[in-house]
């Protein structure tokens, strides 16, 4: 936005415009991921800026709310609601840092994450070193996935020595690296082969045992965070448009949509929806749904039998439920 509606907005300045401001509403979010490819929302945690900060923005000091702040806003919160809940973590390569990993730690967390080429540079000198030096193969492992010509190459127990405010602090970590090969056809009709790197910090040692689960069936499946941003923007919840622009009501909105898209979510993967989903498609089914919902009427004395009845909501296990069958 070109106005700045309320204080709590974080802004940036206009690179085409000097001295011009732009304001926007930024949200941390924590969703579960299923096996079945199932997201649903969990929690939320808005990046807001707060008066007193503002009022000494020219401050060396000042900094505006960011995700890492956010993050550990979000991780408490997370602890004291599912204070037992096991949890493992997939996050993105800004989340590399001693303090996250120290949190998960503390809250006793899994955690895979993304780790970037600059990013921790001693942990990737080391690791490289010693990758260098497993001649026999010991920490090394070779298999095709999905089509995916995978090697995997690890090491454990690296010593990662960090700051955290006026101490110095070690972690151990592991560190495990996928390089991959696969062909792909390009818009001519051609084979190519493409590859691709993917390097993750683990929480828990890598093996032979574990290195598909860890890194193809759980840190991998850090795309259907993406995809459920892109789903929530592009497929019919519309969630560029902004809604409101008082603070409270731009929230209030916010947690209705996602109450709606986790129903939406579980009714698309529940058994009786499968086949007919399959069948016609997801966009024709909710263009049905919202038909029955708004043209017919409602036959109060068979939602009230229903509602009095024990009920049970069965979903689907399998993670390409769309085009396997049986469903489940």
């Amino acid at each position: 936005m070109d106005k700045c509606w309320d204080e709590r907005y974080l802004h940036r300045k206009i690179r085409s415009k000097d001295g011009e401001y732009q304001y926007y509403a930024y949200v941390l979010e924590a969703v579960l991921i299923f096996s079945n490819g199932m997201v649903l929302p969990l929690m939320s945690v808005f990046l807001e800026n707060s008066a007193e900060l503002e009022a000494i923005e020219n401050d060396e000091e000042w900094k505006q709310d960011c995700e890492l702040k956010a993050f550990y806003r979000l991780a408490k919160r997370l602890k004291q609601e599912f204070p037992k809940l096991p949890l493992t973590l997939i996050l993105d390569g800004l989340y590399a840092k001693g303090p996250v990993i120290e949190i998960c730690r503390k809250n006793k967390w899994e955690f895979m994450i993304v780790l970037k080429d600059k990013s921790l540079p001693s942990v990737w000198e080391e690791a490289q070193g010693l990758m260098r030096l497993d001649t026999n193969g010991e920490n090394r492992y070779e298999r095709t996935w999905q089509g995916r010509q995978q090697m995997f190459r690890w090491v454990n127990d690296i010593e990662y020595e960090y700051s955290y405010g006026k101490k110095r602090r070690v972690l151990t970590i592991h560190l495990v690296m996928c390089e991959e090969s696969w062909e792909k056809i390009d818009k001519k009709g051609c084979v190519i082969m493409k590859t691709a790197r993917h390097a993750w910090i683990s929480s828990s040692p890598i093996n032979r045992k574990n290195v598909h689960e860890r890194c193809n069936l759980i840190a991998r499946k850090r795309w259907l965070q993406e995809n459920n941003i892109l789903k929530e923007k592009h497929q019919g919840y519309h969630y560029k448009h902004i809604f409101s622009y008082d603070w409270n009501a731009m929230r209030g909105y916010h947690y209705l949509m996602h109450i709606a898209r986790m129903l939406n979510e579980m009714a698309l993967h529940s058994i009786p929806l499968t086949e007919h989903v399959k069948e016609f498609g997801i966009q024709s089914f909710i263009k049905k749904f919202r038909a029955a919902m708004t043209h017919r009427e409602f036959d109060t004395k068979r939602l009230r039998r229903v509602i009095e009845s024990p009920g049970q909501l069965r979903l689907v296990y399998e993670d390409n439920w769309k085009t396997s069958r049986p469903a489940a």
